[in-house]
């Protein structure tokens, strides 16, 4: 990342909910769910919000234009490579990168923040009868195309639809990163061997748009079993041995260097035409600057992964770089298991305050990142509807030395505080992005001078930070899943829709609780956080969410749950010969539409 996590649950609609009456027989019955529970920690009370009105959710906005030539090949780069091809067990957005060719979704978020069908004929909402609410429960239709097909020719079905649900909801399965946060919602499944299929939630899921992303084929998934799966589906060893519904499906996977793609033979139902291109390869540089240079000596056509701090390197290009602000922000995070461990439950909070006043955003945007970005005050884009502006906090070095003096943190000859013989000693990980070197060592002088020591300990982005649970040992250094640090630089990717950060905020999130799913790596375990949470997973009422998400914003600022820096601008470096690229700035990034990419000559 540049790099960057993703946050890996739904992107889900929100739209007025509409009481009527639903049906249809239960024909695949709900597997076993599993949930951990919640806890105790500091509370404050919602904030009103005014209503809302719905929201437009069909995009009508992109037209791609038709190729005037086919054939060629194009080649993008990045500099790390992914740790995995297989979307429900990464969160990194390199890994995102390579799998979007490889896999199509039921519907899509196009880069005005707006839904359009891929797999199905249509996107399903109360507006236009796809989705119905009975009391709490709801009903989803999937209209999935005529004639869609796998890459090895099988047909797409409601039966990988059914199975890709049995199979996140499969006792055996670990490492989740989005859990199984609304898969458990589902009761069942209609449409077996047929191309619609009726989904029946027992709850109100406000984020069934983004859960079944990608489909899985059932007949491929059978072969590996569940417990086998995080390390034999879609494994890069034999990434041929794969089934795709993607443009283009990865054919040779060269670690750390290179991820080559051929044309999925039965794309066209899907997309409505053939892919354009004869092939599509994924080139790895493993340093941003290297890739910059690889850009201008022309080995390749398209940069991803570049940001703010990369613009004075490439404004000289013009219109070969395309930069847009999206929905990513970078933070400072802090681990309350971490902190409760070393420094007593009781002191999280004021030890988190004191550092927060220990910041001055400003410098960092402004003497680290040249003004290139705003310092924020809130890790939500103001352009999203449920915004909640938050105070700015001021640095104040004498305010912050105040609050640990009255905690009992009392300064050392060596101007380290220290309470019962423990020192306030931090370990500060992040990658090895030099922006973020910088900025965690400028944090460092600054908690020195309230009596804190932090140790900066860049690491490489996969998989010694960002690695899911599997993917790293329990003692693996810095490490953001298991847990192993006390303050983390990274960014994350957000979403248009709030259920997004469910398994980022709420406690069921965890992944330190079996069966280690969940991307809340800051531990947090607040139940005012939870409540508002379930009530924004459990509604469809603009307004009903927009109150939570304001109370949920309040929480986030007065518990000092992240230190957000600043919304990131993000870069591409593009060929002016490659046609229909379209920058995403959405989770879904630059590579949401490579089956319509054509290069002229």
């Amino acid at each position: 990342m540049s790099h960057v996590a993703r946050r890996w649950l739904a992107l889900a609609a929100t739209a007025v909910i509409v009481a009527s009456a639903c049906g249809g027989t239960a024909a695949t019955q709900a597997p076993t769910s599993q949930a951990p529970g919640g806890s105790t920690a500091p509370v404050q009370s919602a904030a009103a919000s005014p209503a809302v009105s719905s929201v437009d959710l069909i995009s009508k906005s992109y037209k791609p234009e038709p190729a005037a030539k086919t054939g060629g090949t194009v080649v993008l780069a990045e500099w790390q490579f992914p740790d995995s091809i297989m979307a429900y067990y990464t969160q990194s957005v390199t890994s995102f990168e390579a799998l979007y060719p490889a896999f199509d979704g039921l519907w899509r978020v196009a880069p005005d923040f707006k839904w359009y069908p891929d797999l199905t004929k249509d996107v399903p909402l109360v507006s236009n009868g796809g989705v119905v609410v009975n009391g709490d429960k709801m009903d989803v239709k999937v209209n999935l195309k005529d004639g869609i097909k796998w890459s090895d020719g099988q047909p797409i079905t409601c039966d990988d639809v059914i199975a890709t649900w049995h199979w996140i909801m499969d006792k055996d399965q670990v490492g989740l990163t989005g859990g199984t946060i609304g898969w458990e919602d589902i009761g069942s499944i209609d449409g077996a061997g047929t191309n619609t299929c009726v989904i029946h939630f027992n709850k109100v899921y406000e984020g069934y748009l983004g859960l079944i992303d990608p489909v899985l084929p059932a007949h491929y998934i059978s072969t590996v079993s569940v417990t086998d799966a995080p390390k034999k589906l879609y494994s890069f060893d034999n990434v041929k041995a794969g089934v795709y519904s993607g443009p283009y499906i990865p054919v040779e996977v060269k670690t750390n260097a290179q991820i080559t793609y051929a044309p999925n033979p039965n794309w066209a139902a899907i997309g409505g035409h053939a892919p354009y291109l004869d092939k599509l390869i994924f080139k790895y540089y493993g340093d941003a600057d290297a890739m910059v240079a690889g850009y201008r000596a022309g080995e390749y056509d398209v940069a991803n992964d570049l940001n703010h701090a990369d613009i004075p390197k490439v404004q000289d290009l013009g219109n070969q770089m395309v930069a847009l602000e999206g929905l990513i922000y970078e933070l400072n995070q802090l681990n309350n298991a971490s902190l409760a461990k070393k420094f007593g439950a009781g002191d999280v909070l004021t030890i988190k305050q004191a550092i927060r006043l220990a910041y001055n955003k400003s410098e960092i945007t402004d003497r680290i990142l040249g003004g290139t970005v705003k310092p924020s005050n809130n890790f939500l884009s103001p352009l999203l509807w449920y915004y909640k502006d938050e105070p700015a906090v001021t640095q104040d070095f004498n305010q912050a030395n105040q609050l640990l003096e009255q905690a009992g943190w009392v300064k050392g000859s060596d101007g380290i505080r220290a309470k019962n013989g423990v020192k306030l000693e931090l370990t500060a990980c992040t990658t090895k992005r030099q922006y973020r070197i910088d900025t965690l060592t400028l944090v460092a002088s600054w908690l020195q001078q309230i009596g804190i020591k932090v140790d900066v300990k860049p690491v490489p982005a996969n998989p010694d930070f960002f690695g899911g649970w599997n993917e790293v040992s329990a003692d693996t250094p810095c490490n953001l899943q298991r847990g192993n640090y006390d303050l983390g630089e990274f960014a994350w990717s957000y979403s248009p829709d709030p259920v997004i950060s469910y398994n980022v905020y709420h406690s069921a999130g965890i992944p330190d609780n079996p069966p280690h799913s969940g991307q809340n790596t800051t531990r947090t375990n607040i139940p005012q956080v939870d409540k508002d949470y379930d009530t924004i997973k459990g509604s469809v009422d603009p307004a009903v969410i927009k109150a939570a998400m304001y109370d949920f914003q309040d929480q986030y600022y007065q518990n000092v749950i992240e230190i957000p820096l600043f919304n990131w601008r993000e870069v591409w470096l593009v060929n002016p010969k490659l046609h229909n690229f379209v920058a995403n700035p959405t989770q879904y990034s630059a590579e949401w539409n490579t089956g319509d990419w054509w290069v002229a000559q």
